[in-house]
């Protein structure tokens, strides 16, 4: 909105750009297939191998390999990916209900940790109440000696008293008939120090006046004094009660914001409970009853014949340092996962679930990897669409072609990540049975995938040996690798691209050879080029038909590219769609390109060599806006990889340079 001016001056007016777009992640890996244990059938976030192995299993399943793709991931630099353990199980589970007075809804949903009908063997869970604090509130009361300006002198009995007043605390002065309300500024041995000051106000010893803390105010006061605090954290639920006295019985219940410990004395510590929202009742401090303070947690007990671990203490906030989920799920030696169920509105602490006797869990089937079909890739498949941080998936256990045309088909339907492909253990290079038959399986129109060959040896889980294992989890750290040390426009591919954790290659072959799988077929080769020398991927090529498309990081910068831009101009939409917006949206992107050129992804010797933005009346005429539709037309020259080095050497005989004078 333009500024309104009235008279002669400066005015100022704000304007927003456009926002930069940032760059997207690319080095997401999604791993799928069966493991020893761990969540089934639900993607999940690893963020190490120490993370993997104590969800998924420290050792293989006998005959399938995804653990070890995921090992040569993060042997290979690879830092964060997805695991989903397809499965043709299910655990055993029980559904908890909450204490909501409306009607349970439920709260906590308990699984077995192995899956599996553990019928005659079976796993129960009970709920009993919890109250990991009880405590009163902190009332010190101080006798009154005399009073001059904003100085209180409590008598030198009562000096243990005085120090029990804090700067901040809110207090109450009384006796003869007078009552003033102030705050300590400070506390100078026997004497306080407060505000506002007490001005003529005097009390003498006839008025026996003491002083003591305010009362508690509904629906203003958050913060409250306790004796006995130590175990309160964020995210503990309390009760205060006071019983009838004066006045009618008050209970309120409230959520803990923060905890602080108040140290008054070498033999005195009292805690300063803060709280999320004021309290809702009033409570008298001036009243002879006492006010307790319980908090509320829950006991959840899991029994399977002799065995019995109970879970003491347990919250339902996430930011407690006992959250349900924390203690249950990080027992190592536990029997069940816990999980809280969405969405649950019920208000703490009738949200903890409800107190009830041994229930068993139910509904288990036995994994079985070996029953495991196409579809049930394929559904695992369609979990992933969810998750938009995935960039590359692989497959290690399934090298038919309709499992990885599912993946081909999975990344052009999403258009953001890339399928890496293994080759068949065994393969020849060439006839029936060969990786060069398998290669024309597993097309991709525009390059969504890359099919490495031959499998890998690697050191065994245990014990001595070397096992052979399909080389995607590997090639997947060397693509996170890349994208770290150079950018996704180099190829994951040459002396950058040496694997770790490899003792050898199933198959070795010369530069002949692998002329034939890579200039004709694109195939990625991983060759061993001296005796006992390390492996490396030598080769870079996608399985695409289309020839814009075959090389690996061609395909992977443009969907860098393309998911960037689109998110990061997503805030132009409903804007009005006038010239305005379109100069902004080219400034935006055109800075976005530059510093791509600048990082050696684009080729030119200058911008505008390497890139085009195009934004107007031509790609936009009135038919066009009138629909709502803004074009906008990008051209971006790739670096292509230096993957044919031609020197060319010929003899010089030399020669004089003649200069006259």
């Amino acid at each position: 909105m333009a500024v309104q001016v009235s008279y002669p001056g400066v005015y100022i007016e704000e304007f927003t750009p456009g926002a930069p777009i940032q760059g997207v992640g690319t080095a997401t890996a999604a791993f799928l297939g069966p493991a020893a244990s761990g969540p089934l059938n639900t993607p999940t976030k690893i963020t190490s191998w120490e993370s993997f192995m104590a969800t998924f299993g420290a050792e293989p399943l006998d005959g399938f390999y995804l653990w070890y793709a995921v090992r040569g991931f993060f042997e290979n630099n690879g830092q964060v990916c997805y695991i989903d353990r397809v499965s043709t199980g299910d655990f055993d589970k029980l559904v908890l209900n909450d204490r909501n007075s409306g009607g349970a809804r439920p709260t906590i949903k308990v699984s077995a940790r192995v899956a599996g009908d553990n019928t005659g063997n079976q796993i129960n869970v009970a709920i009993a109440n919890a109250n990991a604090v009880s405590t009163t509130l902190f009332r010190p009361t101080a006798a009154v000696a005399q009073a001059a300006g904003e100085v209180i002198e409590v008598t030198a009995a009562a000096l243990a008293d005085a120090a029990k007043f804090l700067p901040g605390n809110r207090i109450v002065i009384a006796g003869g008939g007078k009552t003033n309300s102030v705050t300590v500024q400070r506390v100078d041995g026997a004497l306080i120090r407060v505000t506002p000051t007490l001005g003529a106000t005097t009390y003498a010893a006839a008025d026996a006046a003491t002083v003591r803390l305010a009362s508690l105010s509904a629906n203003a006061d958050d913060s409250f004094r306790v004796d006995n605090g130590a175990k309160l954290a964020a995210g503990s639920v309390v009760t205060l009660s006071q019983a009838a006295g004066a006045n009618p019985a008050v209970t309120d219940t409230a959520v803990v914001k923060s905890v602080t410990a108040e140290r008054i004395a070498p033999g005195l510590t009292t805690y300063r409970v803060e709280l999320k929202k004021p309290l809702a009742q009033a409570f008298d401090l001036s009243a002879a009853a006492a006010i307790d303070v319980t908090s509320q947690e829950f006991t959840l007990t899991v029994t399977q014949g002799t065995y019995a671990k109970p879970y003491p203490d347990l919250s339902m906030d996430p930011g407690h340092p006992r959250y349900f989920a924390s203690i249950v799920n990080g027992d190592p030696l536990g029997r069940v996962n816990a999980a809280a169920v969405e969405p649950n509105s019920t208000p703490a602490p009738f949200n903890r679930p409800a107190v009830a006797a041994a229930a068993p869990l139910t509904g288990g089937a036995p994994d079985q990897p070996p029953s495991l079909q196409a579809h049930h890739y394929k559904e695992a498949l369609g979990r992933l669409e969810a998750i938009d941080d995935v960039n590359m998936i692989a497959i290690p256990d399934r090298t038919d072609d309709d499992v990885q045309l599912a993946m081909i088909a999975h990344c052009e339907r999403m258009h953001d990540r890339f399928a890496i492909l293994d080759s068949r253990p065994g393969a020849k290079l060439s006839g029936s049975g060969s990786v060069v038959e398998h290669r024309h399986g597993v097309d991709s129109t525009d390059g969504y995938a890359a099919l490495y060959y031959p499998w890998l040896f690697v050191s065994p889980a245990t014990g001595p040996g070397r096992v052979l294992v399909p080389p995607s989890g590997h090639v997947a750290g060397v693509f996170a690798r890349t994208d770290a040390r150079r950018g996704v426009f180099k190829a994951p591919a040459g002396e950058e691209a040496l694997l770790n954790g490899v003792l050898g290659v199933e198959q070795n072959m010369s530069d002949i050879d692998q002329g034939q799988l890579n200039l004709n077929e694109g195939i990625n080769v991983i060759r061993v080029f001296k005796g006992g020398g390390r492996a490396v991927v030598w080769g870079a090529r996608t399985t695409a038909t289309n020839r814009s498309w075959q090389y690996v990081n061609v395909r992977r910068l443009f969907l860098f590219l393309e998911e960037s831009i689109e998110e990061g101009i997503r805030w132009a939409v409903f804007e009005p769609n006038i010239p305005p917006l379109w100069k902004k949206l080219n400034r935006t992107i055109t800075a976005f390109l530059t510093q791509q050129f600048r990082d050696g992804a684009l080729f030119g010797n200058k911008p505008e060599e390497a890139f085009y933005v195009r934004i107007d009346e031509v790609l936009n005429p009135d038919a066009e806006r009138a629909l709502g539709r803004l074009h906008i037309e990008i051209g971006i020259r790739p670096a292509y990889p230096a993957e044919f080095i031609i020197v060319r050497i010929g003899i010089w005989a030399g020669g004089s340079e003649i200069s006259e004078s």
